[in-house]
């Protein structure tokens, strides 16, 4: 009989197998993602480019565009429209001054709502309290 955990690794063994395809669609996705990972570096980025949003559509946002660092220089990453999430907050990417000629990129996110720069808000009215119901 088998040990739990070499179950477990086998029975994941198999369902890898009986589902390959799906597997591997599943890490050609992943990959193709783009890695922000914090880098930091000694001189700060260019000037961020003029994009033109015009209007978001219903339940998007327009999200700036930012340079990333990618094969020795800066590269500009176009900006986007993203879907509003209620209850959420998005920053995006940015380069922030970590030290004295230091900069590092900082991934974008999403966190609970909140006041602050780069922020989506949902407005929500204030729940009644006890007494006042």
């Amino acid at each position: 009989m088998l040990s739990p955990s070499l179950s477990r690794v086998s029975s994941l063994a198999t369902f890898l197998f009986a589902h390959r395809r799906h597997a591997l669609a599943a890490i050609l996705c992943l990959a193709s993602l783009p890695a922000l990972a914090d880098v930091t570096l000694q001189r700060g980025p260019p000037p961020p480019r003029f994009e033109d949003p015009h209007t978001a559509p219903k339940g998007e946002f327009w999200v700036p565009g930012y340079w990333q660092w990618k094969d020795g220089r800066y590269d500009w990453v176009d900006g986007h429209f993203e879907a509003k999430r209620p209850g959420m907050r998005y920053t995006p990417p940015h380069w922030e001054e970590t030290g004295a000629h230091e900069w590092t990129l900082r991934d974008g996110k999403w966190d609970a709502t909140g006041w602050g720069p780069g922020t989506v808000h949902e407005i929500r009215a204030p729940k009644s309290s006890p007494a006042t119901r």
